[in-house]
Formats: structure tokens, sequence, C-alpha cells
């Protein structure tokens, strides 16, 4: 290949991904910062990029987890904004998360996703420091949601329900006899948020209409409560229903988390 060949192939190459962004998904960096293409969106809060992988967990924000009201239509919308898009990703103080995702936010189209997740009610504040480059304006967006009604703040006493979250696994199906090993059937909630969260009076039910009243119990921030079948000694950690029989089917059934003001919390089919 001659010099002018080449001068035009690399020409070509150039323009192809001028035309045609989304073709690769790894980082990249140009003037403002590092770009990548959305390969997938795993919820309202986090994505996977293109080509190398990483997830991203979203800065500042949290969306509902799994199985909670608007889970479902957080994750739908940010799919919207992004997915299959080339977008721009910010960092703050710290880079990665524990599970070893990058912190970033995330921008499409030159607008902050982040805050406007918050503006349109499908996310709370979610602040962890050091990272509060944008408090300001995420407050500032959530004031804004909570004043219009929207999304999660449709209703004023369910806001510390979307700390409540199912966590997995969840062991529908306990080994061997179920019958045998009632224990070895079990859920856990897991608290997401920075504060505690008191589960007195919230009520836990199947779809045959086995119920479960939490007594007197508080559930710390950034931890998990283990639910049980059978029969214990409940603690800190790991809670009994007491029953002397399996409640969740192990072909199929809807868990359903109502708090202490008779509004729906949680629902999870399998």
């Amino acid at each position: 290949m001659n010099r002018a060949s080449l001068l035009v192939f690399l020409l070509l190459i150039f323009l192809m991904f001028l035309v045609f962004p989304n073709l690769t998904g790894n980082i990249m960096n140009d003037a403002t910062g590092e770009t990548a293409v959305v390969s997938r969106v795993i919820d309202g809060d986090t994505l996977e990029l293109g080509g190398s992988g990483e997830k991203v967990r979203l800065l500042g924000i949290n969306t509902p987890e799994r199985g909670q009201w608007l889970y479902a239509e957080a994750k739908e919308r940010l799919a919207e904004l992004i997915l299959e898009k080339r977008v721009r990703l910010e960092d703050d103080v710290t880079d990665r998360d524990k599970y070893d995702r990058l912190l970033r936010y995330v921008y499409a189209d030159g607008e902050n996703l982040n805050i406007r997740m918050v503006r349109e009610g499908f996310a709370s504040v979610y602040i962890i420091e050091p990272d509060n480059k944008y408090t300001e304006e995420l407050l500032a967006a959530e004031e804004e949601a909570r004043n219009d009604s929207r999304g999660i703040w449709q209703y004023s006493n369910i806001t510390d329900a979307f700390c409540i979250g199912l966590y997995y696994p969840f062991m529908y199906n306990a080994k061997g006899d179920d019958r045998e090993n009632l224990n070895g059937e079990y859920l856990i909630l897991r608290n997401s948020c920075t504060y505690p969260v008191e589960l007195s009076g919230w009520t836990l039910m199947d779809n045959s209409s086995s119920e479960y009243i939490f007594r007197e119990f508080v559930l710390m921030n950034k931890s998990t409560v283990t639910i049980h079948t059978g029969t214990g000694t409940d603690n800190e950690t790991d809670l009994y229903w007491g029953m002397s029989r399996p409640v969740w089917n192990n072909n199929g059934d809807v868990l359903y988390l109502w708090n202490m003001y008779g509004e729906l919390v949680l629902k999870y089919g399998y």
C-alpha cells in the first residue's frame, strides 16, 4: 500500500468512527473527558459499558431496588436516555466502589443524567462523602421532584421504604426436603440507605396469604436481615417466621412487603 492509499484508508477509518461512534464501546478520551458506549442498563443507577464490560454506578443517587415499586420504570427510563449511546463519564474523588464499579456522573447530549433521574422522580439523592461535587444541584432537583409529587415522591409515607430491597440469594427452595429444613428457606432484606429504618409493624406475605408481621425491629444502615421460615431466636441479623411448614412455593410464588401505613413497598414474583 503506497503512502497516498494509506492516507485515504486512515481517513476513511476516521470518518467511519466519526459517523458511527457506537461501533466501539471501549472507554475513550476526548476533549471533555472519558466517553464510552452503554451496552446494558442493569438498573436505574447502574450500567455496563460495551467493549470493556466495565460497570458504572451513577454517583449521588439511589433508585428503587429489584422488586420495589418503580424499579422497572427507573431502569426503563435510564435505558431510554443512554442505551447504545455514547456517553461522557465524569469522576469525583472516589474512582471505584467495593464492587469494583466505576463511580461516575454520566452525561448524554450534554446533560447530567444523575441530576435528571432525580428531577424526574426516579431517584433520590444519595451522597457519600467525599463525592459531593453536585450536591447542591442534586438536592435542588430532589426538592423540585418532591414538591411536584413525581415518581417516588407520590406518597409521603413511603420515602424510607425505598431504602429496603430484596437481597440475594432468595432461598425459596431450601436444600433437601423443605419440610425438614425450614430455616434453609429464607429471604434477605437490605437497607441501602445511610440511616436506620424501623420495620416495626411492616408485613411480609406470600401469594397464599401466609403473613409475617415485624415486631420491634430496626434495620441499620447498609445492613441486611434474614427472615427464616422456621423457628429460632430473633437477633439483629436473623428473624424467624415460626412456621411449621414451608412458605415459598418452589415452582413459583409472589413476595409482598407492606410498610406500617399499609402501602406496598416491595413485590417480587418468581
